[in-house]
């Protein structure tokens, strides 16, 4: 079996330079509307991605 250099991570935000965070189109979108000067609000359920987007 190969081995991995990823490390599973129970709660929290991933590091700036997690491989293993998976781009989302809502990711451009909000850093583009935030780019623009628009007042963003992220709401969505827990252990959703929310504080690693912000990071």
């Amino acid at each position: 079996m190969p081995t991995t250099e990823f490390e599973y991570q129970v709660g929290g935000s991933l590091p700036t330079n997690a491989p293993t965070y998976v781009t989302r189109s809502a990711d451009r979108e909000l850093y583009d509307s935030l780019k623009a000067g628009e007042l963003c609000y992220v709401i969505t359920g827990r252990q959703m991605g929310k504080s690693s987007l912000r990071v």
